[in-house]
């Protein structure tokens, strides 16, 4: 398996990832529930992060087969703070069947390779409280929490 820069012909494939990526997360909390049209909006999404220079979209190849992406992003603070810039980890999502196999590590690695090149020292991600999988991912790679964030639905 191998780890490529994600092209057009491979967006079907992550589709299918970005499905499966959503439907465990719905069970874990109804916001990600998907919108019937929401596949549709995620691959016009992706399609513009593939031509953007402030994003990396990643694909894990298994000969033809995607089986993994990422998505980067760089992002910037408001003008207030010293620092202005930081990469965002906005997804690293692997089909179920290719799990624990230290895809998701080589994708970071690749990641941070990325943001480094950008002069990126800072990386952020959100992960969802319920997802116990993840949040082990994260802190297992030196991910800090800095900050919670709170909802309230009303």
């Amino acid at each position: 398996m191998q780890i490529f820069l994600a092209e057009e012909s491979h967006l079907s494939g992550i589709l299918e990832i970005w499905k499966e990526f959503m439907d465990y997360h719905k069970d874990l909390d109804s916001l990600f529930t998907r919108r019937e049209d929401g596949h549709l909006n995620f691959k016009k999404y992706i399609r513009n992060l593939i031509k953007s220079n402030n994003a990396q979209v990643l694909v894990v190849l298994d000969k033809e087969d995607v089986v993994g992406y990422s998505i980067s992003l760089i992002q910037f603070y408001p003008p207030v703070f010293k620092q202005r810039g930081y990469g965002l980890i906005n997804d690293i999502a692997i089909k179920e069947t290719h799990r624990r196999k230290g895809l998701g590590e080589q994708m970071l690695s690749k990641m941070f390779q990325w943001f480094e090149s950008h002069g990126l020292d800072r990386i952020e991600l959100r992960v969802s409280v319920r997802n116990k999988i993840g949040y082990s991912f994260w802190k297992k790679n030196g991910f800090k929490d800095y900050q919670h964030i709170l909802y309230l639905k009303r």
